[in-house]
């Protein structure tokens, strides 16, 4: 194992932004729970890390209550009211781009935090968004994935002048290590620390409205004046002793529960054998289809999670066209409190800085999440006004009779796969969960032959599969989890394939 676990009595934050886990454990000493703490590492993680979840983004959690209730925080946002199927062919477009003012949403992550802060949190709003606020009042310095983006992306963020007032306007080249200010995040976490609706009923709000509309978007202030966040359910799926929860729709949470429920009764030999890939190709091959399919904003489907959990519905999964794009960004975390109370939570601006398009006065980089939408008519994630698009975001928190674990991770739409992996190498394979994070992975690229394996795996060839072999750590997903073990121990564990921390109290 390259990197060591946390071990801890009390509680354990794992992030992949060493600011952002040491401010979660911060909340944590001051005698916050793991909500409060979660909301510090969440806002920390979108200035330090905001080509991958800031503001402009969306959010998720699973929150596990010290009873051992689990509630899914849904803080994703909906398509704006004037966009349509409609407009778009109107433009000439047969698809949603991927970047520019037509791809953004509205943003869910600030309402996300809100929400789920005023059911569990127990520490002053103002003084958590205070935490971070004197955090990075004089800088930060960049984290190799920051900076290693902005220089890799610099020509297509000055297209937008936001975008280069945001990210450029002093330098024309970013160091790791390099002290980062951004006064206009300093600005909008100010306006969320006194009252957190003033980002969509306020002047960030007005601010955002306008300067996507200007640069050719329709996006207006009441879509982000009307804006709520949800609490609700998760889905779960129990393996013998193991019960495991998922998110649910508009995620795709039921893709990862359809391949463990697939994966259990199947033998694929050593954890780097070929015929494990081989195995995960054919099952992901038809669970990506049903996803494609079935799942989008749940008011819109017509298929709910019981019947797409059926064994006898997975196996009728049938081709369909669906323009799949791969890849993606996003940011995991996750806090563990003294009361056993965890939050599995995940962020994202779905692609490294969204939609490219950067409000200049808050300096807040919008999603591009509305590129998930099909232009297909009546189906579950064809666009329409007011709809979640389905998302790539997902995260689990796993119950067996001698431990409590929370994992996730980044991967787009490897996701489920990246989920299933490491998921079986922690309870199939019986690795520590620092190992599963570490092992060698592979992924499908969807929709096509191709398949991506870190050094690791055994020579050969998967039959129908055009191998690809890469250099071991690769960044196909970077992954942590934090658990609870039969000893009452809290454990915390980051990925050597990031640049995070796993952090706890003494």
């Amino acid at each position: 194992m390259f990197r060591a676990p946390f071990y801890s009595l009390k509680g354990v934050v794992a992030s992949e932004s060493t600011l952002a886990s040491s401010i979660g454990v911060e909340v944590l000493k001051l005698g916050g729970n793991a909500v409060d703490a979660s909301v510090a590492t969440s806002l920390a993680l979108s200035v330090t890390l905001p080509h991958l979840g800031g503001l402009g983004g969306d959010f998720f959690a699973l929150i596990k209550d010290p009873e051992g209730k689990v509630t899914f925080v849904n803080g994703s946002g909906y398509a704006p009211s004037r966009m349509s199927i409609e407009r778009l062919k109107s433009l000439g477009l047969n698809e949603i781009p991927l970047e520019g003012p037509l791809s953004v949403v509205v943003p869910g992550m600030v309402d996300g935090l809100r929400i789920m802060w005023r059911r569990f949190g127990v520490i002053e709003w103002n003084k958590l968004v205070g935490l971070v606020i004197n955090m990075i009042k004089d800088g930060f310095p960049a984290s190799p994935s920051l900076a290693t983006a902005l220089n890799s992306l610099r020509e297509t963020l000055i297209r937008d002048e936001g975008s280069r007032k945001t990210y450029f306007r002093t330098t024309r080249f970013y160091s790791q290590g390099g002290v980062i200010r951004f006064d206009g995040m300093l600005k909008a976490l100010e306006a969320i620390r006194d009252d957190p609706r003033s980002f969509y009923e306020g002047d960030v709000a007005v601010k955002i409205s306008s300067y996507v509309r200007a640069a050719g978007g329709v996006l207006d202030y009441e879509d982000m004046r009307g804006f709520q966040a949800e609490l609700g359910e998760p889905i779960k799926l129990q393996l013998d002793d193991l019960l495991v929860y998922e998110m649910p729709p508009n995620t795709q949470g039921v893709t990862t529960l359809q391949a463990l429920k697939l994966l259990k009764a199947v033998s694929v030999g050593s954890p780097t054998s070929l015929k494990r890939v081989s195995v995960y190709l054919r099952l992901f091959e038809t669970l990506y289809r049903l996803r494609d399919m079935h799942v989008g904003d749940p008011r819109f489907m017509k298929v709910d999670v019981s019947e797409l959990l059926k064994d006898d519905f997975i196996s009728k999964g049938v081709s369909m066209d669906i323009n799949l794009r791969e890849d993606g960004d996003t940011t995991y975390f996750t806090v563990i409190d003294e009361s056993g109370s965890i939050v599995s939570g995940i962020q994202s601006l779905f692609y490294p800085f969204g939609s490219k398009i950067t409000e200049p006065t808050y300096d807040i980089t919008l999603n591009c999440r509305a590129s998930s939408f099909n232009l297909i008519p009546d189906h579950p994630n064809s666009l329409a006004p007011m709809k979640r698009p389905l998302h790539t975001l997902s995260a689990m928190i796993i119950f067996s009779k001698d431990r409590e674990m929370a994992l996730g991770l980044s991967g787009g739409h490897f996701r489920p796969q990246l989920h299933a992996e490491i998921f079986e190498n922690v309870f199939k394979y019986m690795m520590n969960p620092q190992e599963a994070i570490e092992h060698p992975r592979f992924v499908w690229h969807p929709g096509t032959n191709v398949v991506e394996l870190e050094e690791g795996f055994e020579a050969g060839e998967v039959s129908r599969c055009a191998l690809r072999r890469v250099k071991y750590p690769s960044r196909l997903g970077v992954a942590a989890a934090a658990e609870i073990t039969a000893k009452k121990v809290k454990a915390a564990y980051v990925d050597i394939r990031g640049d995070g921390l796993a952090l706890g109290l003494t």
